[in-house]
């Protein structure tokens, strides 16, 4: 059963475009990318599929000179004449063959009546392996992330509480009591589930919570095996050890010294690097701007967000006993909520591109804010909170360093829309500040900030 995505909009209004190019879709390995692909060619006349890890379909792909050849032998292979207007065609694991890449130009020159859509998992280390890359210019590249909140409730068939939240969002108003319940009781099966889709398709089916683990317990020992596609690591066992270890750190600033102890930090630096590659992790980058442009802030340690928060908590040691019976406040610790928050911001992004949290580090005390989101004229200041309540002090000194008057407060309570003054050291400050409750998250750039 195909469970409808955010990205099967993004597929179909890129089919549309006039101004097509061939689309590479990201992601980690079981994020749903072939299926995504399988349910836009339901839209098209022919679908043509090669996967590039099966013989059959990488052995016709190397007995070809050109992306000509490739179109000739598929449609001999196929017994058709001529393709039809709209013929799709997915290159899947499209980084087993750097012909193929190379090809995405020429499809985009010489058949630009052929839709062209590639995908891969290891996309990114085989290219950091083989030193080759996508044609600049040619391609258009789109991420496909595991399922967000929002995509939860309209796949648990909760479309209208789905949307009746994001137009309170839209309003600035607080969702109605009933409507923020129900919410907050999908949030903790989300919590426990995630949105990796096998899960979410698990616990749809039977709402089994022992299901559940079994299937986050398989998830993680399919990406543990893949760490033996990682060509090029100079020590599998760093690899190996640098998974193992991801738990410990999410949600969590650190460093490649301490990450796994008695590991050296250059060969543990490579090693997580493969994983962001893969896409197991990404990294939020701690940045001291206050206004555009957002820059790294060097000898600074990052962030580490898990790939999905189900498999987080699950490797965590949140069995569905324990993450199912804990109030939410306290199952929303400061490392759960920072988690979950941070992969709703990244699902929110339809492209890749970087997430940041903001640091000051000096003699006179640290600050830091959990993180940054890129608005239309200004940064804007997001602090996490597992509880309704807690200090804003970070948030405080990075609205009076930079002037800007508006910040959010993602937390377990309501919503609130205040202005408040606090005493700074040399003035008051005045600022906005909306209180969001934890599952809208992923809508936050919906509020009416202006």
């Amino acid at each position: 059963m195909y469970l409808p995505r955010h990205i099967d909009r993004v597929l179909r209004d890129w089919s549309r475009s006039n101004d097509r190019k061939p689309l590479i879709l990201r992601g980690a390995r079981q994020t749903g990318k072939s299926s995504s692909v399988r349910q836009l060619a339901s839209h098209f006349d022919l679908f043509l599929e090669l996967n590039l890890e099966r013989h059959r379909d990488l052995s016709l792909v190397r007995s070809c000179n050109s992306a000509d050849e490739l179109l000739t032998a598929l449609a001999a292979r196929h017994n058709v004449e001529r393709f039809p207007a709209r013929t799709l065609l997915f290159l899947d694991e499209i980084q087993e063959s750097p012909e193929a890449v190379r090809w995405l130009r020429f499809f985009r020159e010489d058949h630009p009546e052929v839709f062209v859509v590639a995908a891969g998992s290891l996309m990114e280390v085989r290219l950091q392996e083989r030193g080759f890359s996508f044609p600049v210019g040619r391609v258009t590249f789109r991420m496909l992330r595991p399922f967000s909140f929002f995509e939860f409730l309209e796949g648990s068939g909760r479309e209208v509480l789905a949307e009746k939240l994001l137009a309170a969002v839209r309003s600035g108003e607080p969702p109605e009591p009933p409507l923020h319940d129900q919410a907050v009781g999908l949030l903790r099966d989300y919590l426990f589930v995630g949105g990796m889709p096998e899960a979410v398709t698990r616990w749809l089916d039977d709402r089994n919570p022992v299901t559940v683990g079994a299937v986050h317990a398989d998830l993680v020992g399919a990406l543990a095996e893949d760490l033996q596609k990682y060509r090029g690591a100079k020590d599998l066992a760093y690899l190996e050890a640098a998974f193992d270890n991801l738990r410990h750190h999410y949600g969590l600033r650190f460093k490649y010294e301490n990450f796994a102890p008695g590991y050296r930090s250059q060969l543990m630096k490579t090693a997580l690097g493969k994983l962001e590659a893969a896409m197991l992790v990404t990294r939020a980058w701690p940045t001291s701007s206050l206004r555009y442009p957002l820059r790294v802030r060097p000898r600074s340690a990052s962030k580490l967000l898990p790939l999905d928060v189900g498999l987080a908590l699950h490797t965590m040691g949140l069995g569905p006993e324990t993450s199912r019976s804990l109030p939410i406040d306290r199952l929303l610790d400061g490392r759960a909520a920072e988690i979950f928050v941070g992969q709703q911001l990244l699902a929110a992004k339809r492209r890749s591109g970087d997430l940041h949290f903001w640091v000051s580090e000096s003699s006179r005390g640290n600050a830091e804010v959990d993180f940054l989101l890129e608005g239309a004229e200004a940064p804007l200041p997001i602090e996490v909170k597992s509880g309704a309540s807690g200090s804003l002090k970070s948030l405080h000194q990075f609205l009076w360093r930079s002037g800007l008057e508006l910040g959010v407060r993602c937390h377990t309570g309501p919503f609130a829309d205040q202005n408040l003054e606090v005493k700074m050291p040399d003035r008051s400050l005045r600022y906005r500040l909306f209180s969001v409750p934890l599952y809208l998250a992923e809508k936050i750039l919906a509020l009416p900030l202006g």
